[in-house]
């Protein structure tokens, strides 16, 4: 999961969920880095303020 924040409004930050996202956390620790840097080329405007490894059904799971 990515936490990424609006170059123009830096307090303007939302949660996106890359593909990698749902993969094994051992892969997505191995490669979450580049692929996250590649996101970051193509949304030119955020910038990533952290990342972390979690399964995907985390994010389906009520607090």
């Amino acid at each position: 999961m990515l936490t990424v924040c609006l170059l123009s409004s830096p307090t303007a930050c939302r949660e996106e969920w890359p593909e990698f996202a749902g993969e094994s956390l051992i892969a997505c620790m191995t490669q979450a880095q580049f692929r996250a840097a590649r996101w970051a080329e193509q949304h030119p405007a955020y910038r990533i303020a952290k990342w972390r490894c979690q399964p995907a059904q985390a994010r389906q799971t009520p607090i």
